[in-house]
Order: C-alpha cells, then structure tokens, then sequence
C-alpha cells in the first residue's frame, strides 16, 4: 500500500495513474477485510464501521 501510494503522483500517464490507483482500491478492501475477520466483526458490525467511514 506504501509503495503504490508512492508512486501514484509519478505515474507517467492517465493509464497509469488508474492502474495504480484500483490497486490501491484493492489493496485497501483486501486489508479491511483482514482486519474485520481478524476482530470477528459480524455483518452487522461491518456495516456500521463502512456506513461511519464512508470516503
């Protein structure tokens, strides 16, 4: 996630730059999941940290 972030601002064209950045999109669902199974969080639960963190 580090490294993507970092290269987002010196990615050298729009193609790029949309690569880059649905892998940060990825990369962060991928660790929200993690972290969410990791405190057994229910669906519910789940629910209301994404309807409170809303971007």
């Amino acid at each position: 996630m580090l490294e993507l972030n970092k290269n987002l601002p010196t990615a050298q064209n729009a193609h790029d730059k949309t690569s880059i950045q649905r892998q940060i999109t990825a990369t962060d669902a991928q660790i929200d999941t993690l972290v969410y199974a990791l405190y057994g969080l229910s669906a519910a639960e789940i629910a209301i940290v994404e309807a409170a963190t809303k971007r």
